[in-house]
């Protein structure tokens, strides 16, 4: 038996940060439900939730709280990834998690999973016996597809439905990263049934598929993303800052996940910065963030 940690007698507040889809495909359906992907994650270094985890008079379990609207503070990736841990192992420490919402919500940058990713490594970082990781992240990907990748924390090219990885080098290295989040929630599910209805418009071959073993690939795929026209359908307002993000300079412009965030690549770090301040100017329908370096 392992020699016990302590639990921690104050607060702790760590800092989760969210990710970007280079480029998605969505390449099949299996029998569950769940879509396959063909992706590329790379991780942001801002904007970032913080959470704030303080031990609890009670014998165990988690509450959390958060002000943001829309969050379910019964049910969400913060409670599932504990119960699922608590599951695995019987390590159930009382604690309370107060989560401050940074990174927009429902913007397809993958908070929730991030912010479940470190409720995972909290636990493990406290448990008497910390799960070897191939326990560890089937784990994760039931609380969430994208949550295996956050437990990483480097750029990988995700399959399936997220769950199996491979770090890669991202190919965007010295590039700047200008991120705008809409003022608009796309729901994921919604987007899954829109792109359904209409896959018969869309030609997924082998040949659109990213080449894990092969970085220059995959390149030419930055950018596209197969969740584009449906969205981009239903909000053109997406589909116009796409396009101010490449009149302003950007290299590579694309759509994160499902949406609605949206992301400009540009090789130019004075470019990047004067796009990001032109996006700013008299935004009011979007949060602008960066440049950020890669």
């Amino acid at each position: 038996m392992s020699e016990e940690k302590v639990f921690p007698a104050g607060e702790e507040r760590i800092y989760a940060a969210g990710k970007i889809n280079l480029f998605l495909f969505i390449t099949g359906k299996l029998p569950s439900g769940y879509h396959e992907l063909e992706t590329l994650f790379m991780p942001l270094p801002g904007p970032q939730d913080i959470l704030v985890f303080r031990p609890a008079s009670r014998d165990s379990g988690i509450a959390v709280s958060c002000t943001t609207p829309g969050i379910d503070l019964e049910k969400n990736t913060l409670t599932r990834a504990y119960g699922l841990y608590v599951e695995a192992t019987g390590f159930a420490p009382a604690v309370d998690v107060e989560l401050v919402k940074k990174i927009p919500h429902g913007a397809g940058l993958g908070g929730g999973s991030a912010d479940g990713a470190q409720v995972l490594l909290w636990l493990q970082r406290h448990a008497p016996e910390p799960l070897p990781e191939e326990k560890l992240l089937p784990i994760a990907a039931r609380v969430g597809a994208d949550v295996p990748f956050f437990l990483k924390g480097v750029p990988c090219l995700a399959q399936g439905i997220g769950e199996r990885l491979f770090p890669v080098e991202s190919g965007v290295r010295g590039m700047s990263c200008v991120l705008v989040c809409p003022h608009v929630h796309v729901d994921t599910a919604w987007a899954y049934a829109a792109w359904d209805a209409e896959r018969a418009s869309f030609s997924l071959t082998e040949k659109t598929k990213a080449d894990k073993n092969n970085r220059s690939s995959y390149q030419s795929f930055y950018g596209r993303n197969d969740f584009e026209p449906v969205v981009f359908a239903a909000h053109p307002e997406l589909a116009a800052l796409k396009m101010q993000l490449l009149q302003e300079g950007a290299d590579i412009a694309g759509m994160s996940g499902s949406g609605s965030a949206l992301f400009g690549l540009f090789r130019d770090p004075v470019c990047a910065a004067q796009g990001a301040a032109a996006l700013q100017k008299g935004q009011e329908k979007a949060q602008v963030f960066g440049p950020f370096l890669f």
